[in-house]
């Protein structure tokens, strides 16, 4: 036994900063794990047994990990597009996630692969589009979509003192750079404990659209404080992300995970509580 422990610390100690604590896998447990907090006994239990007795929380991450194992998981988005003239979803990402839920309402009937698929795939990309960093903003009026707005350029990150893509900045420092220790259940506690039922109802009211929508605006801040710097540019050139603006971002983090988690739960008890 001492020896496994050993073992499992030594995995700990040695994996990379942004496996041990991540919005990606950090994040998404917490997203789960606030979820199941707010399941009925029926919805628990009926998802429970669409995951052969797991939990939301373990496969919640699934796709990240496995998208290469099979062409149809690999076509599926991991970031969600806004359309920047109307402010609201389009494109391939919205769809399939929309297609993910309507095949979850008759999960009863589904095979097995298409249940599972279907259940990964709406447990990690309804986190995902709360995340400010993986929402982009497209403009659709020419010939094809173009991306206008995306995360995925360089900034200067000053408490690290270190060059870093800005989207890997809300998969990893976003949570860790406060709560170094923290894992998903201390996040979950911390985030939905004391929570009203006043603001549960007032945040998960509405439809999968208007919470998208909601969740996009939340991103026109975060190009204005970092806008994208020329291709090529030196360190000394990057827009800067001080402490104070990771403290801001942090708490945009937590406010988007505790949401997610609170409409996830209402979508599941709608779905899987009969």
């Amino acid at each position: 036994m001492k020896k496994i422990v050993l073992f499992i610390l030594g995995i700990l100690l040695t994996a990379p900063s942004h496996e041990c604590f991540a919005w990606g896998r950090n994040g998404h447990a917490t997203i789960t794990y606030i979820a199941e907090r707010h399941l009925t006994p029926q919805a628990k239990a009926n998802i429970e047994k669409c995951l052969d007795g797991g939990s939301m929380v373990y496969y919640s991450s699934w796709l990240d990990y496995h998208r290469d194992e099979h062409k149809v998981w690999k076509r599926l988005r991991h970031t969600f597009d806004i359309d920047i003239a109307t402010g609201k979803p389009a494109g391939r990402p919205i769809k399939q996630l929309r297609s993910s839920l309507k095949k979850l309402h008759n999960y009863q009937e589904l095979p097995d692969s298409t249940l599972k698929l279907s259940l990964y795939h709406f447990l990690h990309a309804f986190g995902d589009f709360h995340c400010p960093g993986h929402i982009q903003h497209v403009d659709y009026t020419g010939e094809k979509p173009k991306i206008v707005k995306y995360t995925d350029y360089d900034v200067y990150y000053a408490p690290r003192k270190k060059r870093i893509q800005y989207h890997k900045l809300w998969d990893t420092p976003v949570l860790s750079h406060n709560h170094t220790d923290w894992g998903y259940m201390d996040w979950g506690h911390a985030l939905d404990s004391g929570v009203s039922q006043e603001y549960i109802d007032r945040v998960t009211a509405g439809t999968l659209e208007d919470w998208f929508t909601e969740a996009a605006s939340s991103t026109v801040r975060i190009y204005s404080d970092i806008p994208r710097s020329p291709k090529g540019a030196k360190d000394e050139e990057l827009p800067v992300v001080t402490l104070n603006l990771m403290n801001e971002y942090g708490d945009l983090a937590a406010e988007q995970m505790l949401k997610a988690g609170l409409r996830m739960a209402k979508l599941i008890n709608e779905i899987f509580g009969e």
